[in-house]
């Protein structure tokens, strides 16, 4: 029972997977990287929520097996109470199945969001190279070394006035 489901539910997600494409291939433009990396996160999610609900059917599945062992186990039929412990161990089986599934995909999804963040990284890094090598056309170099040229100068100027006037002002001090 639980062999068949797993297999259906696997049936259905091949399925899914490859009506998408062939309809995409048949009447849809190219998508970008970005949308194929959003339709897939998005495709990820929704076969994590699946797994969730049948683990949690499972778990809801396995609750009731115990009760019932219980109640046979009371009434003294031992040879239902083996095959039920059987069915039971192969529910918890199943259960870290999912479990394990879910992880994977989970791995799977953060490996694209980093993607997705890498890539938004590099088109940032190439609008400001972009950017850098516009304004490296702009400067224009022996114009801005006489600007600092000037800079300077006026500098030593204005330094030179202040060490007169300090000069001045010291002079004037003792005077008063």
């Amino acid at each position: 029972l639980i062999k068949q489901s797993i297999k259906q539910w696997y049936q259905r997600r091949v399925a899914i997977t490859a009506g998408s494409i062939v309809m995409s291939f048949l009447f849809g433009r190219k998508k970008t990287p970005e949308e194929m990396l959003k339709q897939n996160q998005r495709a990820l999610n929704r076969v994590m929520r699946e797994l969730d609900r049948e683990r949690v059917k499972l778990e809801r599945q396995e609750k009731q097996i115990i009760n019932d062992i219980k109640k046979m186990a009371a009434q003294g039929e031992i040879a239902a109470v083996r095959i039920m412990a059987k069915d039971l161990v192969r529910t918890r089986r199943s259960i870290k199945k999912f479990i394990m599934m879910k992880a994977n995909i989970q791995a799977i999804s953060l490996k694209i969001t980093t993607i997705k963040s890498q890539g938004a990284m590099a088109n940032a890094m190439k609008g400001v190279t972009k950017a850098m090598t516009s304004m490296n056309k702009q400067m224009n170099m022996p114009q801005l070394q006489k600007i600092m040229m000037e800079f300077e100068k006026e500098a030593d100027i204005m330094d030179m006035k202040k060490e007169k006037s300090t000069d001045c002002d010291s002079a004037l001090i003792p005077l008063l």
